[in-house]
């Protein structure tokens, strides 16, 4: 009867994979690839989603220097 234990280790295993999921998810990790969605933003848009991160303290590296970019490459 080895059906007991190799049920009990799929449901272990099922639970450990969606915990760990679940986790990824609240800590930010899916985030990269959200981030570069702003690419395609336009500045005045950038500007505003950079404005908004920075307020929830969660403003990615790459999002500010992006912006920083753009406004030195607008006032050349």
């Amino acid at each position: 009867m080895t059906t007991q234990p190799t049920i009990a280790k799929i449901i272990l295993f099922l639970l450990v994979t969606a915990s760990i999921v679940y986790a990824t998810d609240i800590l930010g990790f899916s985030k990269s690839s959200k981030l570069h969605s702003y690419a395609t933003m336009s500045t005045m848009q950038l500007q505003q989603e950079v404005e908004r991160h920075s307020l929830d303290e969660d403003l990615p590296f790459e999002m500010g220097l992006e912006l920083m970019k753009r406004w030195s490459n607008d006032r050349s």
